[in-house]
């Protein structure tokens, strides 16, 4: 609310120097008077970008503000002036948007291997934007708890990712291009086999001979996600709960 009623303040200074150096004041224009408003007003609308460019660099440089870069459609970048936790939350709740597997597998219809390759770009991501939290002072005395409790659980997820990818990612996608490549995947506990490109996913995914493992880490990584990193980010996971 403050931030617009700046605005709004600006924007009628701006407006009335505007008037003050253009409009043609006839009944004004010989006086003393009008003749030192014109002077004032010409110096303070050339250094009025100055003054914007100083308070934005104060603002970064005492540690209030955090800068962020963003690539926009036309090639160039969009300047994003802010408190970095509200930067952080803003940015983890627009991914997390759209990262269902993190929240909720469908053992039935997701493709285990593409889900790995969702979870190696999560801990990226984690990893990258993180770093907006790395100085606590650039939080400011009223978010620094905020920050302190974002960076922990930051680190939660990064260490919680990396646990489950190494445990699985490996061993599963070597099997998963050996039965792809093949064309071909061996039913555990039978003689039968079953040709990998004409049959459902669930039912290749089942024949991993750690399938029951894999599932219980996703449900680990399910309920982490749920219970302890929605807290912080407010996603709206039920839209995915309804679909089920």
């Amino acid at each position: 609310m403050k931030w617009i009623i700046r605005l709004c303040f600006a924007v009628i200074t701006i407006g009335i120097l505007y008037c003050i150096i253009w409009l043609d004041l006839n009944a004004l224009n010989d006086t003393r008077l009008m003749k030192n408003i014109r002077i004032l007003s010409a110096i303070l609308f050339l250094i009025l970008p100055l003054i914007i460019l100083v308070g934005i660099l104060l603002g970064l440089l005492t540690k209030k503000w955090a800068l962020k870069i963003e690539k926009v459609s036309l090639g160039g970048f969009n300047l994003l002036f802010d408190n970095p936790v509200k930067l952080y939350i803003r940015a983890v709740r627009s991914f997390l948007d759209t990262k269902r597997t993190l929240f909720y597998i469908d053992f039935e219809r997701d493709n285990f291997d593409e889900t790995l390759t969702s979870y190696y770009k999560t801990y990226e991501f984690f990893r990258n934007e993180m770093k907006v939290l790395e100085n606590e002072k650039k939080s400011g005395r009223w978010n620094k708890k905020e920050q302190q409790e974002l960076y922990q659980i930051t680190n939660k997820i990064i260490h919680k990712l990396n646990d489950f990818l190494t445990t699985y990612q490996n061993n599963f996608r070597r099997w998963y291009k050996y039965v792809s490549d093949k064309n071909e995947v061996k039913c555990i506990g039978s003689d039968k086999s079953l040709e990998f490109h004409m049959t459902p996913i669930s039912e290749i995914q089942k024949q991993y001979y750690q399938y029951n493992e894999l599932c219980s880490g996703f449900k680990e990584i399910n309920d982490f996600f749920e219970n302890e990193v929605n807290k912080h980010f407010q996603v709206n996971i039920e839209k995915w709960k309804e679909i089920e």
